[in-house]
């Protein structure tokens, strides 16, 4: 029977695999544990490319504690990052703009803190952001960047305004996004979006050809002179504060309401040849630019012959047509922010929930929309 020899490994063959032992590890286990590393990273909400700038900087302690943040993931995967800038990164607010990360380098070697920086982007498109970092630097920025409504691109037009007309920072902002440094009619938008809440004024011009879709006629007995019509909405909520008015023995009828293209352009030529242009355009709109003619308007009378503002009628809607949805459109001590003089009859549908606002907060339409819709 044979006997098997143990195999002894000599003491230099043992070393021998201990040192391919070693080395093998130092090989594939810094692979292994990329890999995880790599996972790892990945799973707190970081792209590839964002991952690598996180493993080759050292990171990964740090972004466990900003995980799931879009604007360090931009910083991370742009070209441009810096590390020495990340206190100023992860206070940012991620905007959707081409040079996004160069942005912020920008702005801060310009001397702004993070809270304007973040301002700064949130108010403009990446173009407006660049050309304003081509100016000096502004100090307070943020006197007018503050507000939700304001607009980057015009921020010049903000300090320029406010030094000739008014005192208010936020006072600024509303009036110059309405238009009013500009004179009336100049440059006028042509509007595109045509629901309850369309803004219609000297800036802002429907076309010719505009008809609302969804006329309804006015009940007769509501109406003063001959048929009249509005946008649905806007007239079951007419002849509901109409009906309950006159539980309280009030009577209001439709003087005027919805208008076409042509009517208002009869109507101003008659204003003008009567008045002349400047007292027409201070009682009257140039066709194109009447809320008349979005249907969603409606002059009350109380008879042919009453002075609105004189009646009970009027005294009644201060308090209560904005719970029917209707403003008054063109109220005293705002002329010039709405372009016309005071009309005690002239009242636009807006919904209940804005007309309430406004009349809370003591606003225009005009006010409203640049503060609210204008988005």
């Amino acid at each position: 029977m044979a006997v098997k020899k143990k195999v002894r490994l000599s003491r230099t063959g043992m070393y021998f695999l201990g040192g391919l032992f070693a080395l093998l590890l130092i090989i594939f286990v810094p692979i292994v544990l990329t890999e995880m590393e790599k996972n790892e990273i990945a799973s707190y909400g970081y792209s590839p490319k964002a991952v690598e700038t996180i493993r080759k900087e050292g990171l990964k302690d740090y972004i466990k504690m900003h995980k799931d943040s879009p604007t360090l993931d931009a910083v991370f995967s742009s070209s441009d990052f810096k590390k020495e800038n990340l206190a100023f990164y992860e206070k940012i607010t991620y905007q959707d703009q081409e040079h996004f990360t160069s942005n912020i380098n920008r702005l801060i070697e310009k001397g702004y803190s993070d809270k304007e920086i973040d301002r700064i982007l949130a108010t403009g498109n990446d173009e407006e952001v660049q050309a304003f970092i081509e100016k000096d630097y502004e100090t307070n920025v943020l006197r007018y960047l503050q507000y939700d409504y304001a607009h980057l691109a015009n921020y010049d037009r903000y300090k320029s305004y406010q030094a000739q007309n008014v005192s208010m920072d936020k006072d600024a902002v509303i009036r110059v996004n309405i238009g009013l440094d500009h004179p009336f009619y100049e440059n006028a938008i042509l509007i595109s979006d045509f629901s309850i809440d369309v803004l219609a004024n000297k800036y802002r011009k429907l076309s010719e050809s505009y008809v609302p879709l969804d006329l309804v006629k006015i009940p007769e007995e509501y109406s003063l002179n001959g048929e009249q019509f509005m946008s649905r909405e806007a007239e079951e909520a007419f002849v509901r504060m109409v009906e309950d008015a006159a539980k309280e023995d009030l009577t209001m009828k439709a003087r005027s309401s919805y208008r076409t293209y042509q009517q208002q352009e009869d109507l101003y030529n008659q204003y003008v040849s009567s008045y002349g242009a400047k007292r027409a355009d201070e009682i009257a709109a140039r066709p194109g630019f009447s809320e008349h003619q979005t249907g969603l308007v409606i002059d009350i009378a109380e008879s042919n012959t009453s002075v609105f503002a004189n009646t009970d009628e009027y005294q009644w809607l201060q308090k209560h047509a904005h719970e029917y949805g209707f403003i008054l459109r063109y109220p005293k001590g705002k002329e010039k922010i709405t372009g016309y003089s005071y009309e005690s009859w002239h009242y636009r549908y807006v919904g209940v929930e804005i007309a309430t606002y406004m009349k809370q907060n003591d606003l225009t339409f005009d006010e409203y929309y640049m503060m609210f819709l204008d988005v």
